[in-house]
């Protein structure tokens, strides 16, 4: 709605953006998730030595769970910054609504590893752990979609991404559907822990074909095609 003179009310205008600025929020993204993913080994660090020396073995035997942990930790949080980076690589300006989700994202990176330690130590019955972590990833998967969104429709996007196809929007929060019913299905069936994620194998072939549609546009597919969860 427009006032006197023309002038728009209502609304706020966006500040001016910078490359640099862009370029920071980038760069400080990159060091937090470097930062997390470096801290995932760091206990086992610590109790190798404390380790009195024994065999390898034995100490790989008696801490599998937690090298499982670091493993699964190190593989999701670097698929979620691979999908980061190449939304992002598709990104020319920022907005106050784009860093804002950019921080939850990194909430949700940085708070991983956590749950993911709870997801191995805890017993079969316990349906806290696998909930709690089903719940983080669904929190970042979810925070690098609404960037997406935010992206696409301010125009933040860089010409060559603008004028690029899409990937329809029902493909894109796919994984998130069944992630959300991963996460219902941890909470409520006992026993069933964080084999509930198995569901997202579902998004593999739904990726795939949506993935052969628009190789016309390499620089906006991901592995499903746009930024996608692991």
């Amino acid at each position: 709605m427009a006032g006197e003179e023309g002038r728009p009310t209502g609304r706020r205008r966006p500040g001016p953006t910078t490359e640099r600025g862009l370029d920071r929020v980038v760069n400080f993204s990159d060091a937090v998730v470097a930062i997390a993913i470096t801290l995932i080994i760091l206990p086992l660090v610590d109790l190798a030595q404390e380790d009195d020396g024994g065999p390898v073995a034995v100490f790989l035997g008696d801490n599998w769970t937690g090298l499982a942990a670091a493993a699964l930790s190190f593989v999701v949080i670097a698929n979620f910054w691979r999908d980061h980076h190449r939304l992002f690589e598709r990104t020319a300006k920022y907005s106050t609504r784009l860093v804002t989700l950019n921080f939850l994202w990194l909430a949700g990176i940085v708070f991983l590893p956590l749950p993911t330690v709870l997801l191995f130590d805890g017993t079969g019955d316990d349906r806290g752990a696998p909930t709690l972590y089903i719940a983080t990833m669904l929190v970042s998967m979810v925070a690098v979609r609404l960037q997406q969104v935010v992206v696409e429709r301010d125009g933040l996007l860089s010409d060559e991404a603008a004028a690029a196809p899409r990937q329809p929007w029902v493909l894109v929060w796919f994984p998130i559907g069944l992630m959300l019913l991963a996460g219902v299905l941890a909470a409520t069936v006992p026993g069933l822990g964080a084999q509930a994620l198995y569901l997202l194998l579902l998004s593999l072939p739904i990726g795939w074909i949506g993935g052969r549609r628009h190789r016309v546009a390499p620089s906006t597919s991901s592995g499903t095609g746009e930024p996608s969860g692991p």
